[in-house]
């Protein structure tokens, strides 16, 4: 359902194209602009008065005004049954949750009666009433979700997604992507992420952002010229201040929305003035590894989620060594108590909160950046560092003041890769490309079918042996090769 309404926003009375998908109202200027606000009808209030709807949703009201109540009545009655929709699917939860109690209940009812003679005949005819009524209950319970979920087209063959045989990547165009604004995140949604099981998360297309997890750990690269820098300073305090500034430019561009869950064994590359490489390892680490004419650069990064309170927290466990080559010193670095929180998941401003500690050890010292509440402050020798997740400086004995980090607002380029790349690349997904191309509704359909497909079976990394590892409760993960001279099959 779509159209161009009248809508009374605060005082002011505008026109503006609406389109009602799933349980969400989205609206911009014209058909085809990108979206500049949206409505979650599963938490809002609608009512109908003479030639309008009212919606409030407890933060703002909106009102959208009709020529005749005709065209209320239809808009209204569609709203009514997107809601309805969404309803039935979460008492569909419901029932088939009661119909295992009650198939488990059967079960042990049947051997508690098998065990006495005595009743033989009433365990017989017990299990034959019992599975009358678990049949016909799966058959309503099929019948209900078909006619709430629409048919998702077959998916492609498992073994044509296995091939590590190299074809020409897409072009990644500037994202066209739809101005999104966050989504409820309630219902199914919020067990998934109480269950830290993001992988298979059918969320709606507009809680996420077009890009997958391995390119949001990626954008690290975008300030790789810091390390560069680092590489090439004496001075050991300066050197390390520099390292803290690369960890921390990492969080200047966390994203408001969810990231796409890769897939297991999925990959993402780059290859510029260095060469990069990540691989989902299972579902929630993401294991990496770079190298440049400086310096090499080999970790892994676990990631949970859960959700209280309307804020979605990922609590991120980090380590990863970086190895100069002019010198050969090794950096050992990992992170402790790392929380991101993003509060106020329900208004259109949500707030990116960050607190946490890097570690950096070297030949056996340690230093320590501490991170409370996006307010940054630490001390490495002469220098007294601080700053935000968007700015970071040094000042020495002297009060000099030296730039460690500073946020580039420039978008991060995700076209530097080799010309032909494996279709595990992340730049091959169906439901990335549609949402680049602004088509969210093919990429709703794209992204739910990908929970059905198998994984890549190619792995660029292995796991370190437990007796290589110092801390019991560390993983690791290193690159084994091979994968920049791969040849085209």
């Amino acid at each position: 359902m779509e159209g161009l309404l009248n809508c009374q926003i605060g005082f002011s009375t505008q026109k503006y194209y609406f389109i009602l998908h799933d349980s969400v109202l989205l609206y911009c200027k014209k058909k085809g602009n990108r979206v500049i606000g949206q409505i979650h009808l599963s938490i809002a209030k609608v009512e109908k008065r003479e030639c309008q709807i009212n919606i409030t949703t407890g933060i703002e009201k909106i009102i959208l005004l009709f020529e005749n109540n005709f065209e209320k009545d239809v808009w209204f009655d569609c709203i009514q049954k997107q809601n309805q929709k969404l309803h039935l699917e979460d008492e569909l939860e419901k029932v088939r949750s009661l119909q295992y109690q009650f198939e488990s209940t059967l079960k042990f009812v049947n051997k508690t009666i098998e065990q006495n003679p005595n009743l033989n005949s009433y365990s017989e005819r017990l299990q034959s009433y019992g599975s009358i009524f678990i049949d016909k209950l799966s058959e309503i319970v099929d019948l209900l979700y078909q006619s709430a979920q629409p048919e998702f087209q077959s998916c492609q063959s498992i073994n044509s997604i296995h091939t590590q045989s190299l074809k020409p990547a897409p072009l990644i165009k500037k994202s066209q992507k739809l101005k999104q604004q966050q989504y409820n995140v309630w219902g199914n949604v919020k067990n998934h992420i109480l269950n830290n099981n993001i992988y298979n998360m059918k969320l709606p297309i507009y809680l996420h952002q077009p890009s997958t997890m391995l390119q949001q750990v990626a954008t690290q690269m975008k300030y790789i010229s810091i390390l560069d820098r680092a590489s090439s300073i004496r001075d050991p305090d300066f050197k390390i201040a520099l390292i803290f500034g690369f960890l921390i430019s990492q969080y200047s561009s966390i994203p408001k929305l969810l990231p796409l869950p890769s897939k297991i064994n999925e990959t993402f590359e780059i290859v510029d003035n260095y060469k990069y490489l990540s691989q989902q390892i299972n579902e929630n680490t993401i294991a990496f590894y770079a190298t440049s004419p400086s310096l090499d650069y080999n970790g892994q990064i676990e990631y949970k989620f859960s959700f209280d309170n309307l804020i979605l927290d990922i609590n991120l466990v980090k380590s990863l060594f970086i190895s100069f080559k002019k010198n050969l010193d090794t950096y050992k670095i990992y992170s402790t108590n790392h929380l991101i929180s993003i509060k106020n998941l329900v208004t259109q401003k949500p707030e990116i909160v960050v607190e946490g500690n890097f570690i950096i050890d070297f030949k056996g010292n340690q230093y320590q950046i501490q991170i409370r509440s996006n307010q940054i402050k630490a001390v490495v020798g002469q220098f007294s560092i601080s700053g935000t997740t968007n700015k970071l400086i040094a000042n020495n004995f002297y009060n000099e003041e030296l730039i460690l980090f500073q946020k580039d607002e420039k978008e991060f380029d995700f076209n530097k890769h080799n010309p032909l790349l494996p279709p595990s690349d992340s730049r091959f997904r169906s439901d990335l490309i549609s949402m680049l191309e602004g088509n969210y509704y093919d990429a709703q359909q794209e992204k739910d079918r990908m929970i059905f497909e198998g994984e890549f079976l190619q792995s660029w990394f292995n796991p370190v042996q437990a007796d290589q590892i110092i801390n019991s409760n560390e993983k690791r993960y290193d690159y084994k090769g091979g994968y920049f001279t791969q040849s085209i099959l």
